[in-house]
């Protein structure tokens, strides 16, 4: 078997979606080990979109530029630590899409993410002549960064994954990355990708953020 290699991403244009879900539906999704994370009242499944630049290993670049969208969920650890639980990988380059979902234990998803126009940031999910998801956004003003103890915070800044290896194997993997920066967006999103991870939508909006940048190393996940 060969040994998983840490990544170094560059993400350029972050856009996050966030959908409150019932804590139940999100129970059935993760693993049982794993404990559902609640805030506001409500789990929450997020879809992460972004520009990748420029993947590397050891300073080696291993993929290009391509797009790539995460579903994720939050969760607690059995000894209380934080993090997410990656329910859904979905990439236009399958080099990029690989190399990461390798280390979070998931098959990548059929379904395509593309950014269709960069003038007015309209990003898309296509599963063949299907439109699944679409978020249309203007982001702009001075990154700020996120408030302690809020919402955002809770929603955004995650610095641990958990996921299962071979025979059940409980394993948790790092996240090291500067402190996200968020600045203002405006956005309309239609349709969802919580249907693709094989949870119910609620009839609400999601909440949006947006990141112009950041880069993040994401460590091959170990035994705790």
């Amino acid at each position: 078997m060969v040994a998983l290699r840490p990544l170094q991403v560059t993400l350029d244009d972050v856009c996050f979606c966030h959908w409150p879900v019932s804590e139940a539906a999100v129970r059935a999704a993760v693993p049982d080990w794993l404990t559902v994370e609640t805030a506001d009242g409500d789990a929450w499944v997020s879809a992460v979109v972004a520009t990748v630049d420029r993947v590397e290993t050891f300073g080696i670049e291993v993929a290009g530029p391509s797009e790539l969208l995460t579903v994720r969920t939050y969760v607690r650890g059995p000894t209380g630590q934080r993090g997410v639980c990656v329910l859904g990988l979905f990439g236009d380059d399958r080099r990029t899409a690989t190399a990461v979902s390798e280390l979070f234990r998931i098959t990548v998803g059929d379904a395509v993410p593309r950014m269709l126009s960069t003038a007015d940031r309209r990003r898309v999910l296509d599963a063949g002549n299907r439109r699944l998801f679409e978020c249309r956004y203007t982001a702009g003003g001075d990154p700020v960064a996120i408030p302690p103890d809020s919402l955002a915070s809770f929603l955004v800044d995650r610095q641990r994954y958990f996921t299962t290896g071979r025979f059940g194997t409980r394993l948790v993997g790092s996240v090291g990355h500067d402190p996200w920066r968020l600045d203002r967006v405006d956005a309309t999103v239609t349709g969802s990708v919580l249907s693709l991870v094989d949870i119910s939508a609620r009839n609400s909006d999601p909440l949006v953020h947006h990141s112009p940048a950041l880069r993040v190393s994401i460590a091959p996940p170990v035994p705790p």
